[in-house]
């Protein structure tokens, strides 16, 4: 059984709101001049586009001489996470803001699960009626991101999604086949999802290619598994509604790994993403979950972090992040 999505009603302390904008995530190319203009009309938000991951910090350090509470990101997946990573990891605001996610991206897996409801000019309207109130409705959900440090890799990164083996052959079959067509968000998704089930269960090599990983969680004995499927995220909810965890233990990062050759695959993966596995989910079939707040992987492939490819040969150290809250509108 998946964790109870952690969410409280709040009414917001009032306070600067900050928007950060990427005009190049998916959403935005094509109608960003209007979603400019829906924001200019409300003054109460200091909006700031940024064209590249160097003109983050810069932002972030205006943004502290504005006393900031609410930092509201318009963007993908991968602009997220580079935009909280450096707020974590770098500390140039006093405080932890609270965090609006607006749908800007391709998929928008975060916004999906902690962000602000609907289609990018709907969400965007939402949030600007909601920065001239303060803190009428919404939600409080608190998350950790991973902070993921690569064998011999100067700097780390920071993600909420993660995943190996045939997640990334169903992401690469997606970019080239779906959103290349113009398809995004959800639906998209789940086509890729689709093609990559039908793939495994025709051995096709393009899908069913899997990765020997061996997996420490936090302090326990490491296990070697041969992966077809490793996904961790920090997430309640996955794309199109997924929930693919359902371990009790304690901890933050939430870990599914299905291995080569577990049984009765095509039934017992859509119990799991229905987040209602059935009685083959177990680790005899070949299906483990668990969560932690450290975890080791060592591994020689790709991993795919929130949208970005990382090739690893070595070790890989994933820990769970100071928890931040999201606004949910």
């Amino acid at each position: 059984m998946s964790h109870p999505a952690a969410t409280t009603r709040v009414r917001s302390a009032p306070g600067t709101v900050g928007l950060i904008s990427n005009p190049s995530s998916g959403h935005n190319r094509g109608q960003f001049e209007h979603i400019c203009k829906q924001i200019a009309q409300h003054p109460l938000i200091h909006h700031r586009i940024t064209r590249s991951s160097a003109d983050i910090l810069n932002v972030l350090e205006e943004f502290a001489a504005l006393d900031l509470k609410i930092l509201a990101i318009n963007g993908g997946d991968g602009t997220v996470s580079a935009i909280l990573g450096e707020l974590l990891e770098k500390r140039p605001l006093p405080a932890l803001p609270q965090i609006a996610l607006l749908p800007g991206g391709t998929a928008n897996m975060n916004a999906g699960d902690i962000g602000v409801r609907g289609s990018l000019r709907k969400a965007v309207d939402r949030f600007c009626q909601w920065s001239t109130t303060q803190g009428a409705g919404g939600d409080i959900a608190k998350r950790a991101l991973m902070r993921v440090v690569i064998e011999d890799s100067a700097a780390p990164r920071y993600g909420m999604f993660l995943g190996g083996g045939a997640v990334i052959h169903g992401t690469e079959y997606a970019h080239r086949e779906i959103h290349s067509r113009g398809l995004r968000d959800d639906f998209s998704l789940a086509l890729g999802t689709l093609r990559t089930v039908w793939g495994v269960l025709r051995d096709d090599p393009a899908f069913n290619r899997h990765i020997t990983t061996t997996l420490t969680l936090d302090d326990g004995v490491p296990a070697t598994h041969d992966s077809l499927i490793l996904t961790l995220s920090t997430l309640h909810r996955l794309a199109f509604g997924m929930q693919p965890f359902w371990s009790d233990e304690p901890g933050s990062i939430r870990l599914t790994l299905m291995e080569q050759g577990c049984t009765r695959f095509a039934r017992t993966f859509l119990s799991i993403v229905r987040g209602r596995p059935n009685s083959n989910a177990v680790p005899a079939s070949g299906y483990h979950s668990h969560n932690a707040d450290r975890i080791t992987l060592q591994m020689s492939g790709n991993l795919n972090l929130d949208g970005e490819l990382l090739d690893v040969d070595g070790q890989i150290a994933i820990t769970a992040s100071p928890e931040l809250e999201f606004l949910r509108l």
